[in-house]
């Protein structure tokens, strides 16, 4: 990635309505559901990650609390997704207030 590191950021879903974000840096990943707000949290708190969003948004810094899976689980959410085009089950969600 043009700042030397190797997390980026991608959302999924259609076009002018994406539901699935994931922001992935390295082994950890942060995965959200956008409709209502969930987000992915298989694993404790670490440490935050930084990814490069886009080029006009530039560099964005993921807090510990939502970086909450590991690479492996955020390819599986987005397999899931993609062949089911619903939330997927294969990770434990949870809601910013019940972090």
């Amino acid at each position: 990635m043009p700042h030397g590191g190797c997390g980026q950021t991608l959302t999924i879903g259609p076009t002018d309505h994406p539901t699935l974000r994931i922001d992935i840096d390295a082994d950890r990943a942060a995965v959200r559901w956008l409709p209502d707000g969930s987000h992915a949290a298989d694993l404790a708190p670490d440490t935050p990650i930084t990814v490069y969003e886009s080029p006009d948004a530039g560099l964005r810094d993921i807090p510990a609390a939502l970086a909450r899976v590991d690479a492996a689980a955020a390819r599986r959410a987005v397999v899931e997704y993609v062949e089911t085009g619903r939330r997927p089950t294969g990770v434990g969600w949870r809601h910013e207030d019940d972090a």
